[in-house]
């Protein structure tokens, strides 16, 4: 039997005419009915497009300077459609507690939907499946929580500008933080939270810690899995977000979620933090990046400028310097994202350093925000943050390019600050004063004070982390900067070929640097590449015991050893051994050793950075990788390191700021070298 809808054509000479004719006028009816009913399905098109926009949701302005929207999430199955209702939000206020939520937007196309008040509204497939995965069961009641994508109009610039402001006082205020690392495809959540919380428990209890390192130092004992499973946390999307640090860095409770699975973010904090602090073989080894959660644990909370680190907490440049190792779609966020930060605001104006604003290029946000930190610190701290990796970035969008002392902060590239805040005080106590009348040409010229101290004479290729390794070929660029810090050879008498002593050519520890016998020119060297400072919490210094430059000496020394053979080091004046003098107190302790910290220093600091020696003085110095030979080693008024510049090209009387950088000798109080009756020098920054 033919299917009802397929047409079968019989020759007219096996039917009657009859029949034949009422076949004829059955076609034609139905053909008839099929045009009626195209022509409805195109009515239906015409008219689709608006009956679809009148679908989606529409938001309501704002009222109030302090006030926001928060979602009230409808409890459902995971099969049953998101759907909820937006409410008014005062902050600040005594209304109902409330949700915040912290995740990554993911795509930026939206391509699912939550119904708000029976209307669309669409959101990420990020978003969608964080909600899916936090909204009540059946039954309970309906949770209350902000999301930035759908609590603040996205389309309307004015709000988002209005918004931006509040963000981290939303995040303050909510009972609770909940954030979304993302799916977990490969169920890594499970292992890595459980060594995260076994972790915890061994570096806090001593008698457990012996127990554990009895089976294995290494803790090799743990499944690799594990150390896999709790890298590929460290490494998640979510950590890098410029907007995460205002949302996950005050004291509110947070629970991270990821997967099904959940941990309290104060464990995973204390668990990397004690990872970084104790373990830093263990988290170098299995190459877990702990300091993707430690910099971001209560960041936003206010702290005391006299506890250690108080300058960094109160500089907004510093903060600005972390959030540039995130990303952000937006390259203005990366200024935007930290003005809820407590050091953002200026006492004395009543007033954010900057308001944030979509409508200004991202030229104009970074020239202004380096304009007011110059005029608002009376630090140089902003001139710090220039410096980079060496690597090209192209250039911003807008027919003129940055000044040179101005940073990029969408760069990312910033690895470790010589000029920590307070570290350094190579100008001495002097304050900067950089005032409105300290620019030229429209605000592109810096003028600034300072003294030239050498110019660059040998500069050697970048630093990677290799280069601090015993398997690594890369060890030898060590050799190759200490080679930079002997003596140029005489001049060879006509006739007689030149040669180089071969012990010039060894770490030798004999030798002075910079005319102080107490200052060998191998201590200058391991200095230069690992700063003592970082060595001043090992131990107390004393009349009798080890400075921290003394005990960097030798922890750099018992490093070379291990990675150099013994041909190639001179032990004479060893300053790991006890001296002999009888002048030597009796309750002198030798300086002890420690090549662990010494080589965790030498990666935060010499990584992505070259060693130079200067023309004249013959200084040593840790300097940014775009240094070119013939580059100028200067101290500005107020700075708190040294700097680099370089002659323009375009203009004699200019120079082009290059970067930072770490000279022994230079580090503190420099200016008094160059004697009291000295005049300062100006420089025209272009």
């Amino acid at each position: 039997m033919a299917h009802p809808n397929v047409h079968i054509a019989f020759s007219p000479w096996r039917l009657g005419l009859h029949q034949y004719a009422q076949e004829q006028e059955a076609q034609e009816r139905e053909e008839l009915e099929r045009q009626a009913l195209e022509s409805q399905r195109l009515a239906r098109e015409r008219t689709l497009e608006p009956a679809v926009l009148a679908e989606f949701y529409r938001y309501k302005p704002i009222q109030g300077y302090n006030s926001s929207r928060v979602l009230v999430l409808k409890p459902g199955k995971n099969t049953d459609k998101l759907a909820g209702r937006l409410e008014y939000l005062w902050i600040g206020g005594e209304g109902p507690r409330y949700s915040a939520l912290s995740y990554v937007w993911g795509e930026p196309q939206s391509n699912d939907v939550i119904l708000i008040d029976g209307k669309r509204l669409a959101i990420t497939s990020s978003l969608s499946l964080a909600l899916r995965r936090l909204r009540p069961a059946p039954g309970q009641s309906a949770l209350r929580i902000w999301v930035d994508q759908i609590c603040i109009n996205q389309r309307d610039t004015v709000e988002r500008n209005q918004q931006v402001r509040l963000m981290h006082a939303i995040f303050r205020d909510a009972n609770r933080v909940l954030v979304w690392l993302g799916a977990d495809p490969e169920g890594d959540a499970p292992r890595a939270f459980q060594l995260a919380n076994a972790l915890r428990a061994i570096f806090e209890d001593k008698l457990l810690s012996s127990l554990c390192k009895s089976k294995g130092a290494d803790l090799d004992w743990i499944p690799v899995e594990n150390w896999k499973s709790l890298r590929e946390l460290s490494k998640l999307p979510w950590f890098r977000r410029a907007w995460i640090p205002q949302e996950i860095g005050t004291d509110a409770e947070a629970i991270v979620h990821w997967g099904s699975d959940s941990i309290q973010w104060e464990k995973l904090h204390h668990s990397m933090r004690k990872l970084e602090t104790h373990g830093w073989e263990l988290k170098k080894k299995h190459k877990i990046d702990t300091g993707s959660a430690t910099q971001l644990f209560r960041r936003f909370v206010e702290q005391p400028r006299d506890k250690p680190g108080g300058r960094a907490r109160h500089s907004f440049i510093y903060q600005l310097c972390l959030s540039a190792r995130n990303s952000a779609t937006d390259p203005r966020d990366y200024v935007f994202s930290q003005l809820g930060h407590y050091s953002a605001w200026i006492e004395t104006e009543q007033a954010l350093i900057i308001q944030p604003d979509y409508d200004n290029t991202i030229a104009a946000v970074y020239h202004e925000i380096a304009i007011r930190a110059l005029t608002v610190d009376s630090s140089l701290m902003l001139l710090n943050a220039v410096s980079d990796n060496g690597e090209s970035s192209p250039p911003l969008p807008g027919p003129k390019a940055l000044p040179s002392w101005v940073p990029r902060w969408d760069a990312g590239r910033f690895h470790s600050l010589i000029g920590y805040p307070g570290r350094y005080q190579a100008f001495g106590s002097t304050k900067s004063r950089i005032t409105k009348d300290s620019f030229e040409d429209n605000f592109d010229t810096l003028v600034i004070k300072g003294i030239v101290v050498d110019t660059i004479d040998k500069v050697t290729a970048k630093f990677t982390p290799r280069c601090f390794s015993p398997e690594s070929s890369k060890k030898e660029l060590i050799q190759t900067a200490w080679r930079l810090c002997q003596p140029p050879s005489p001049r060879p008498v006509a006739g007689q070929p030149s040669k180089r002593e071969p012990s010039s050519l060894k770490f030798t520890t004999q030798g002075t640097y910079q005319n102080d016998a107490s200052f060998p020119p191998l201590k200058a060297f391991l200095d230069a590449l690992a700063p003592s400072a970082v060595f001043s919490h090992i131990s107390s210094p004393s009349s009798s015991s080890p400075t921290s430059l003394d005990i960097a000496y030798a922890s750099g020394i018992a490093v070379l050893s291990k990675l150099f053979p013994a041909a190639a080091f001179s032990t004479k004046h060893d300053p790991r051994k006890s001296p002999n003098s009888e002048a030597t107190p009796t309750d002198y302790k030798p300086p002890q050793p420690n090549p662990t910290t010494w080589l965790q220093a030498a990666e935060d600091h010499a990584v992505h950075r070259c060693f130079a020696v200067t023309k004249e003085s013959r200084y040593f110095a840790m300097v940014p990788p775009t240094t070119k030979t013939g580059d100028i080693l200067c101290i500005l008024k107020g700075g708190e390191t040294p700097y680099v510049l370089r002659v323009d090209p375009k203009a004699a009387d200019k120079r082009l700021f290059v970067g930072e950088a770490y000279v022994p000798g230079l580090m503190k109080d420099a200016s008094g070298l160059f004697g009291p009756g000295m005049e300062l020098g100006t420089f025209r920054l272009r």
